[in-house]
């Protein structure tokens, strides 16, 4: 059994939209199904690098999202290590950083929601960022159920 963690800069857009991929909660971008995931648009930054369980797939994978700024890649390497250390195997966590996956719109988007408390002109550019980006995230995730 494999756990994958789906991370982005906040954890809560690209990484809840990545499980609920995952997890067949959606399989097309659609903003209110988008808008209303668990998770999404929710984590403040109390709960920034916390792992948050997000369901199990067919294959009994669990599925988790979190925060990790832009420190994914260290993140994913101490998750392997500890992986090694209690001798779960390295690819027992497959970590994935959504941090490519960002655009303009995104990142615009996030500044005016999380920065400037615009929920609603913030939250509406996070949605024209992700479905800019929509196609390639699906392509991703579905690589990611391969390989688990």
């Amino acid at each position: 059994m494999k756990s994958v963690i789906y991370s982005c800069y906040y954890g809560s857009y690209l990484a809840a939209v990545a499980a609920a991929l995952h997890l067949g909660l959606i399989d097309e971008f659609d903003f209110g199904k988008i808008i209303n995931l668990p998770y999404f648009g929710k984590l403040g930054k109390c709960q920034w690098g916390k792992l948050y369980f997000v369901g199990e797939d067919e294959s009994r994978g669990r599925i988790y999202i979190m925060s990790s700024k832009k420190t994914g890649r260290v993140v994913e390497k101490a998750l392997k290590g500890i992986a090694r250390i209690y001798n779960m195997g390295e690819d027992s966590v497959i970590f994935v950083d959504l941090l490519p996956f960002g655009n303009i719109f995104f990142a615009v988007g996030c500044f005016i929601f999380q920065k400037l408390n615009l929920k609603r002109i913030g939250t509406f550019l996070i949605m024209m960022g992700i479905k800019k980006s929509f196609k390639k995230l699906k392509e991703k995730v579905e690589n990611i159920k391969k390989s688990v």
